[in-house]
């Protein structure tokens, strides 16, 4: 799968330095990505000999700006795996090679992207020798001085340590080249994909088609009337109620049989108003025999109590 690791995209501001970030080396030449792991590959993107490199003890950054836009990139020191320089041939014409100085990686799904730097400051083998050998130096100390971090091993550390003093690149016009490799190489993120541009289409307006609106009859119905169901009225005449006597044993009892006679009575009236009234009468009647108060019409006193201890009768002795 493609992808392009070390190029920023076109317009884009790396941005100032880090705080107490050094400068090593500072020149012009060309500087382009290659794919180690496919044989005979062509780059995937190049810079000319005027782009502008800057080796810090951190980083590597180009960036190559022209009339219309501003191409850069940069390289940061945890992701290099080997550091070779390939010394050109003798050859003149189209056969002719130039020396490279290659920084390869450890790329996502098996892949080696390496950058590669050429020509301009680095015309001659010499040249390219010097740079490698601050390059080695700088990655070799950035990572022992921050091994805790990147999660260097102790015995990688004591041979990077070994790397910052040396051995040192020495090539020659069309020799065989020398590869250091640096341990504790982190491998390169896989770059973010890069979303197409929506394209903006104009909407398209369709105008509605008009239907002619359908008249419904409405359906009549009869209404359906529901008689209201009958309801027994329950009266609320209170049956008894509180006379208000103190308390005394045997209160309760005669408020329940005084409550009950009085049901009695209603129950009655209500059954039989006609017997009810001829028993009240009957009872004024015998009260007003006793107590004297009746006459018949005959001027003969109806009190009962005349004819009692008559002399007659304690004569016979009755």
């Amino acid at each position: 799968m493609f992808h392009q690791h070390f190029l920023s995209a076109p317009g884009t501001d790396l941005g100032p330095l880090d705080s107490g970030e050094r400068v090593l080396w500072k020149g012009r030449c060309a500087a382009a990505e290659y794919a180690f792991d496919e044989a005979s590959s062509l780059p995937r993107w190049t810079l000319p000999e005027e782009t502008e490199v800057l080796v810090t003890d951190r980083r590597v950054r180009y960036t190559y700006a022209d009339e219309s836009t501003v191409r850069n990139g940069e390289l940061f020191w945890l992701w290099p795996q080997h550091l070779r320089v390939q010394p050109g041939n003798r050859d003149a014409g189209r056969t002719a090679t130039v020396t490279q100085i290659q920084l390869v990686c450890n790329g996502p799904e098996g892949s080696f992207p390496a950058l590669v730097f050429a020509g301009g400051d680095l015309a001659t083998v010499g040249d390219a020798d010097r740079l490698a050998n601050v390059l080695r130096q700088a990655i070799a100390r950035f990572r022992v001085e921050n091994a805790t971090e990147i999660g260097v091993a102790p015995a990688h550390a004591r041979m990077l340590s070994r790397q910052v003093i040396g051995p040192e690149f020495t090539n020659y016009q069309g020799g065989a080249g020398q590869t250091v490799t640096l341990l504790g190489a982190v491998p390169v993120p896989a770059p973010e994909p890069a979303y197409p541009e929506p394209i903006y289409a104009e909407a398209v307006y369709d105008e509605p088609a008009y239907e002619e609106p359908v008249y419904r009859e409405p359906v009549y119905e009869e209404p359906v009337r529901q008689e209201p169901a009958y309801q027994q009225p329950v009266s609320g005449m209170p049956i008894s109620a509180s006379r208000g006597y103190g308390e005394r044993p045997g209160l309760a009892a005669d408020a329940e049989r005084a409550e009950q006679a009085l049901r009695a009575e209603q129950d009655s009236r209500q059954a039989q108003p006609d017997l009810a009234s001829r028993a009240s009468s009957l009872a004024a009647r015998i009260a007003g025999l006793v107590a004297g108060t009746d006459e018949d019409p005959f001027g003969r006193t109806a009190n009962l109590s005349s004819y009692l201890n008559r002399p007659d009768d304690a004569a016979s002795g009755r």
